[in-house]
């Protein structure tokens, strides 16, 4: 159904030079999915349309750092986390002979949404008995990131990635 119920995203983007002329780039967007799954029945094949909006900030403070973030919030639809917020930096590869290369690291927190909380403990929607989360959501999910960008030619980079989730979905009793 990709063209009655298309994902469609629009953005503004500016551009700005602080700290001395270094370069920041400023977003504002909104999007619309027009065939998102409700997190209470994903063996549904009905769609839902979910929509939200967002903003990002990239600002260089350095010649090798750059400092980020990302807010995005849900505005309809039942989606298991409504809020998010991610802050982080990368530090360029000058300081190892690798000027093309990156290391950076992020922090990230996924709001559950207030129809999530509310409704996670007694689904049960395959009606086995058993609900089908199987815990009671509270709080946020917790992310922390460390990756390497190496370029191996004009063309291609490689990017190992390590993530840690704490609080998956929102449950405090599960492990990381």
């Amino acid at each position: 159904r990709t063209f009655s119920s298309p994902f469609v995203i629009g953005q503004l983007e500016f551009g700005r030079k602080f700290f001395g002329g270094l370069d920041g780039t400023y977003r504002l967007y909104a999007w619309r999915n027009g065939q998102a799954t409700a997190y209470q029945n994903e063996f549904d094949s009905a769609a839902e349309r979910h929509s939200g909006w967002g903003a990002s900030i990239d600002q260089r403070i350095g010649d090798a750092t750059t400092l980020f973030g990302r807010y995005g919030k849900t505005l309809s639809g039942k989606a298991r986390f409504d809020q998010a917020l991610t802050l982080g930096a990368e530090f360029g590869g000058s300081a190892w002979n690798r000027g093309a290369d990156g290391i950076g690291v992020a922090l990230g927190w996924l709001r559950t949404s207030a129809d999530f909380r509310d409704n996670a403990t007694t689904l049960d929607v395959d009606a086995d008995g058993n609900s089908d989360f199987g815990y009671t959501p509270t709080g946020t999910e917790q992310l922390a990131e460390l990756y390497y960008r190496m370029r191996l030619n004009k063309n291609l980079e490689l990017t190992p990635d390590f993530q840690l989730i704490r609080q998956p979905g929102g449950d405090r009793a599960a492990a990381p």
